[in-house]
């Protein structure tokens, strides 16, 4: 699918995202460092800004990170656990 649509839950993308925001996702673009992607990670969707991108690997943060499980705590994330990159919240 070319264009998918995810509701956030959680608090880890505050004051950004709120739980119960809907974002519209793309597949198509590069994915740079501060784009904010929807990533599976243990058949979990989260939604995470890219911090750095090493290696064709991402490390990956929530923007409020007092409350976000993130890449310091899995490690980098690969390309294909990237589901895609958010165009805007709706």
């Amino acid at each position: 699918m070319i264009f998918s649509r995810f509701e956030v839950k959680g608090n880890s993308m505050q004051p950004n995202f709120n739980s119960g925001d809907r974002v519209f996702v793309s597949k198509f673009g590069k994915i740079m460092e501060n784009d904010i992607i929807v990533l599976n990670k243990d058949n979990k969707n989260m939604i995470k800004r890219v911090k750095k991108i090493l290696n064709n690997k991402y490390h990956v943060l929530g923007d409020n990170q007092n409350e976000s499980t993130d890449s310091r705590h899995f490690g980098l994330i690969e390309k294909k656990n990237i589901k895609g990159k958010v165009l805007f919240k709706y």
